[in-house]
């Protein structure tokens, strides 16, 4: 196409992850895998509910806390961790600058740093410092919520443990400041020289089975395959060779980019493969009003999503049992994907569709093979150089591999990428959001999934797990219900700026006073009509997690849901 303009779900749940480890440790990925959980003696779980979300990394979170590990988790509403957990800090939608600012203080001012690891393996210390004055605990617990001795108690506990780690989710990531929430956790670990060992580091928990393997690829409009910078000359020329075509000289459209290029009619066509952007993204009124933009919409699904409903063409794919290829999961392991049955009549693998287009559209490409594909990969992007299908076996391997084959298990042993790492700190501010609703819209909506559905649940609601969960339901605190006169079982009507939605209430001490919480798995409610506009200030990540909403009683019935 001669542009840049390809983007994937990390927009939407880890871009801002991403970009803080990229800027403070030369890395965008995990730097130890979920189970050094089972080598740590402190564990920090923030933004996250691995029970729901990542069952298989809770499994050795749990068994961590039954062995002895002290277990902390940040999270505004309870969930399943909570009863595992040493401390459970249920703080505010939206401070998280403010409570972990003042972590840091507490481990400055009480001198628990790592002063050896500081001055060996890190650069902006005395600036953090100097900045981190103004964030006590006792200044901080009206904001965040959490008491001011628990807050240090924590902060102790981290610094002292002779191995800590931190896990999180998009509960971190999804905000306007949600860089900086990042930022936050990767100054707990350089200051205390809790990273590179086993038991320690850093860990984005990725949502998408393969959102690691998209931005490792380069589907992302700044970077191409490897992370390489697109609007470098050196690394343009390098991707010219490789690829015979003369690469993009700048970078393309994010997401929410896209969208609005379309309403303005500089974006004409978009292809989706594999995303129900209309259900997941925010705002759904402002993309469907993009969508009905374009001149041409290709999307490419396994099933008729809300997506699909608009497009000019649908294109059917295949799904991940009808295919070859490879998954990069969340602790950068490369896994071997191997077809199970043939694909049904009328349907074909993503990676044959994308070759026969690119055939069609007259480029000299050789039709999708699996082994073939991963060959060109281990050319071009460095940490995949000793990658092969027969190397990757049953269990796989760690990028990076080396080019015998070996792989790597923790990053950052010995130094970072490109030198010391990067301490950062910044301001906690209110989310804009808040600021401009506050009289009409008081409560704060919070959005995440439950463990029997993901995401759109495009898959799941077609199978069994519909008789277990049919339909999303809003949490609400019991003072909060009171006085909206409303009940566990009525139906609420939940509505913002933007739009509104009709939901089952569930009265419950989950959630804090002024939070409601829900899942977004079903078309027929729709609830991300609701939700904001809001992005983080530097990746456009969206602000799920604060949404100003309001909700009273309604007469309104629900929607009939879809059942096997």
């Amino acid at each position: 196409f001669g542009s840049n303009n390809v983007d994937h779900c990390t927009r939407l749940c880890h871009a801002s992850s991403v970009a803080a480890l990229m800027e403070c440790v030369t890395s965008g990925a995990v730097s130890a895998p979920f189970m050094s959980a089972s080598d740590a003696d402190c564990i920090i779980v923030i933004g996250a509910r691995p029970t729901e979300n990542h069952p298989v990394a809770a499994t050795y979170l749990k068994r961590a806390a039954k062995r002895g590990s002290k277990l902390v988790v940040m999270d505004p509403r309870k969930q399943g961790l909570t009863k595992h957990a040493t401390y459970n800090l249920q703080f505010k939608a939206g401070t998280d600058v403010a409570m972990l600012n003042a972590l840091l203080f507490t481990i400055i001012d009480e001198k628990l740093y790592d002063e050896q690891y500081i001055q060996g393996q890190t650069e902006g210390f005395e600036k953090l410092q100097e900045e981190i004055k103004d964030f006590s605990p006792e200044k901080m617990e009206a904001i965040c919520g959490i008491n001011a001795q628990e807050l240090r108690e924590v902060a102790r506990l981290y610094a002292k443990s002779e191995r800590s780690i931190i896990f999180w989710g998009m509960g971190v990531s999804q905000h306007v400041h949600g860089t900086d929430n990042a930022r936050c956790l990767i100054a707990l670990a350089l200051t205390t020289g809790q990273i590179g060992r086993e038991g320690t580091g850093l860990h984005p928990l990725r949502g998408q089975n393969n959102v690691q393997g998209a931005a490792d690829m380069g589907c992302q409009p700044h970077q191409g395959a490897g992370y390489f910078p697109v609007a470098d000359e050196k690394h343009q020329e390098f991707y010219t060779e490789k690829y015979g075509v003369t690469h993009p000289t700048k970078p393309g459209l994010k997401i929410p980019q896209m969208f609005e290029a379309a309403i303005n009619k500089e974006l004409k066509g978009l292809w989706i493969i594999g995303e129900d952007i209309v259900q997941t993204d925010p705002n759904s009124a402002h993309v469907i009003e993009a969508m009905n933009s374009l001149e041409l919409l290709v999307v490419q699904e396994i099933f008729m999503s809300e997506t699909a409903k608009l497009a000019t063409v649908v294109l059917p794919g295949t799904t991940f049992l009808e295919k070859d290829g490879t998954f990069t999961n969340t602790e950068r392991r490369i896994q071997r994907v191997n077809r199970a049955v043939p694909p049904l009549p009328g349907t074909k693998p993503d990676g044959l569709i994308v070759t026969e287009m690119m055939q069609k559209l007259g480029f000299d490409q050789p039709t999708y093979d699996a082994d073939q594909v991963l060959e060109e990969i281990a050319d071009i992007v460095p940490f995949f150089k000793g990658v092969t299908r027969e190397r990757l076996g049953k269990f796989g391997l760690q990028w990076p591999v080396q080019e015998d084959g070996t792989d790597t298990k923790i990053l950052h042993t010995e130094t970072f990428k490109l030198g010391k790492g990067r301490l950062k700190n910044f301001d906690w501010k209110e989310s804009s959001e808040i600021e401009a609703n506050k009289k009409d819209y008081p409560l704060i909506l919070t959005t995440s999934r439950v463990l029997q559905h993901y995401n759109a649940a495009t898959m799941t609601r077609r199978t069994k797990n519909i008789n277990i969960v049919d339909e999303d339901v809003l949490l609400i605190h019991p003072k909060d219900a009171a006085l909206r006169d409303l009940n566990t079982g009525d139906i609420g009507r939940l509505y913002s700026g933007r739009g509104e939605v009709a939901l089952k209430v569930e009265v419950t001490d989950k959630v804090k006073e002024g939070i409601v919480f829900t899942t977004f798995h079903f078309p027929e409610h729709m609830v991300n009509m609701v939700t904001g506009h809001g992005k983080d200030e530097e990746t456009m990540c969206a602000e799920y997690k604060v949404s100003s909403v309001a909700v009273s009683y309604t007469h309104l019935t629900l929607p009939t849901i879809y059942s096997v």
